[in-house]
């Protein structure tokens, strides 16, 4: 046995996707950074191990615009390059190659923390503010014990281990619906979860093969699972998600019965699909079972904020915000697999959500900064929080805030008050996820710069040339969203008309400057069209709003007018319909709709341009 000591400037514990971030942004800044976790591999839920899709703010495809930046985005496009077809192993080097880059961070794999010692007072002080001064971890295989002392740490354990042995305030459980305001919460506060998950992939074997089902596996027929659950031989992997257990437990006291439980569901699941007769499933086998539980929900340590319901619905504009979410709230039943009801029940924001930086450091642990599933936010917010890209994005801020509390001898509270500025600025130059924040940087030196173009598509001149020849019919509402920089004069369509008829077209806003919904009703407007084909129909606004914003102009159903589609799908675009003539409530597309930009810069829909 060895035992060694090691000094970084910043200690990061946990190697899931908040730590990986957090190390990396710490380290590309300067600072010296040891990275420990109690795993074989990198990545946490999204590991290897686990196996558990990568989803952020973007809430499959319900916010557009949102994919992360910074480092998160780093990955989504190296996995992408490298790993189009998404096997998990591919998906672990990925990781790791991002942190085994970075010089200025060492990385200590399989080594558990499971101490952590405490600065003593210093003389004649006579109110010490707890700090941490080392933690200690434990190197399976290789029976080594690392002091690693610091004098800034990360949580990213999930758990919040090491908040709690700093004796950091956490909570477990749900918050009573007065604590809060919370309409989501319950009456009383209470100590139910989220449970775990354990999911399992297939293969066709080309041939039959038979499953003789362990003496473990449950008979899912004397459960509510084959009422309420949807089971397909094709799916695999995260399309089981609800495969879940242990809410009514401590998932960390009685995590091994929780992952017997779940062994238990996969099996007998299993067994249903080969043995039942209901499926087409001679040929297929299992290729792969999880052994780690996926967990969801344990400590949340307690910061100067704790991010509520209303928080996230309501988008409040943080003055510290240093990251972004965007996942829907989404809560399951605390007896997962075997409720009676839905395996989950979800609530979206209009659009993105800010994260402060307060709810992102330890209000009683003066040196200790946390980022995950553990961040300071009440049960019901910590039901978008969790997702593994917007943890991720809170890493980024954390570790980018470590490495100047590090170098300036800060406090991460003097960070969030008196240096806030420089916090910002600084995940500003680092191409941090945070939205709706901007500096005054003397050395940004796209504030000097000029921008040109080689051509340019004069859009109303040309707009008669662009109709691909598909039609939209319009027999139900459409919108477009537009960026209105600095104003929004009119907008033009191209339109076949049965009969001569007016085309009715709405201005709405988008209640925040990053939304794609529309929210507020501001102007109406209509154009008279004569019977023919390909007729450009010009509806004016002349509206300038007092920021930059999107907003969304809905082009109200008529059954005597079809839209003409355009070729391309230049970037910035989005167009949705109504699923019914009748709706308010539009889809994320029109089905095989073309779009293009305009020569404005500000997009167009059908065949449609909006000028400024």
């Amino acid at each position: 046995m060895q035992h060694r000591t090691q000094s970084a400037d910043v200690v990061v514990i946990g190697g899931g996707l908040a730590g990986v971030s957090a190390a990396v942004a710490a380290a590309r800044l300067g600072s010296r950074v040891s990275l420990v976790t109690n795993r074989p591999v990198l990545g946490g839920n999204s590991s290897s191990e686990v196996r558990v899709w990568v989803v952020g703010a973007t809430a499959h495809g319900h916010q557009r615009f949102a994919r992360e930046t910074g480092i998160m985005g780093e990955l989504f496009l190296e996995n992408q390059y490298r790993n189009p077809e998404g096997n998990p192993f591919y998906w672990d080097q990925t990781v790791l190659d991002l942190v085994r880059a970075e010089p200025n961070l060492q990385l200590h794999l399989n080594t558990d923390v499971r101490i952590v010692t405490m600065q003593e007072p210093a003389d004649g002080e006579e109110s010490p503010s707890q700090r941490i001064a080392s933690v200690t971890g434990w190197t399976m295989g290789s029976e080594i014990e690392t002091e690693f002392v610091a004098p800034v740490f990360i949580d990213c354990t999930g758990d919040g281990l090491v908040g709690h042995l700093a004796g950091a305030t956490s909570r477990i459980g749900r918050e009573g619906r007065a604590e809060l305001g919370e309409p989501w919460a319950p009456e009383v506060a209470d100590d139910e979860l989220l449970g775990s998950s354990i999911f399992f992939y297939t293969k066709d074997a080309g041939r039959p093969e038979r499953f003789v089902a362990p003496d473990i596996a449950r008979d899912i027929r004397d459960t509510p699972i084959l009422t309420n659950r949807i089971i397909r031989t094709g799916d695999n992997g995260c399309n089981y998600w609800w495969i879940e257990w242990g809410g009514e437990l401590d998932t960390v006291a009685e995590n091994e019965q929780i992952r017997d439980e779940l062994w238990s569901v996969v099996f007998g699941i299993w067994d249903y699909i080969k043995n039942s007769g209901e499926f087409d499933a001679d040929t297929l086998t299992l290729e792969w079972v999880g052994s780690i539980p996926g967990k969801r929900e344990y400590r949340r340590l307690l910061g100067d904020h704790t991010l509520t319901q209303n928080d996230l619905l309501d988008q409040v504009d943080f003055e510290d915000t240093v990251a972004f979410g965007g996942w829907s709230i989404d809560l399951h039943p605390v007896e997962g697999v075997y409720a009676e009801t839905a395996g989950a029940q979800q609530r979206f924001s209009n659009g993105t959500y800010g994260i402060p930086f307060r709810s992102l450091y330890s209000r009683d642990v003066g040196n200790l900064l946390f980022a995950g599933r553990n961040i300071s936010a009440s049960h019901v917010a910590f039901g978008s929080t969790r997702v593994m890209a917007t943890c991720a994005t809170q890493g980024q801020a954390v570790g980018t805030a470590a490495a100047l509390i590090a170098r300036d001898g800060l406090t991460p509270r003097e960070l969030a008050g008196q240096a806030l500025p420089l916090l910002q600025r600084t995940l500003l130059r680092e191409d941090a996820p945070v939205i709706g924040i901007t500096t005054d940087d003397p050395d940004d030196l796209s504030r000097r710069a000029t921008v040109s173009a080689s051509s340019a598509l004069d859009a109303i001149s040309t707009l008669e040339h662009l109709g691909s020849g598909e039609r939209f019919s319009l027999d139900r509402d459409v919108a477009i969203l537009v960026p209105v920089a600095p104003s929004l004069d009119q907008i033009t369509l191209l339109v076949d008309a049965a009969r001569d008829t007016t085309l009715r077209v709405e201005l709405w806003s988008t209640g925040k400057r990053q939304n794609a919904v529309p929210v507020e009703h501001l102007l109406d407007g209509a154009a008279e069209i004569a019977a023919g084909v390909g007729v450009s129909a010009t509806v004016r606004f002349g509206w300038t709003p007092e920021i930059e914003q999107n907003a969304v102009l809905v082009v109200r159903a008529n059954p005597d007018i079809s839209l003409l589609l355009t070729e391309g799908h230049p970037y910035g675009l989005l167009v949705l319909t109504a699923k019914h003539a009748s709706d308010e409530v539009f889809d994320d597309h029109i089905p095989r709709s073309r779009t293009r930009r305009s020569s404005t810069g500000t997009p167009g829909s059908s065949a449609a341009e909006a000028s400024r």
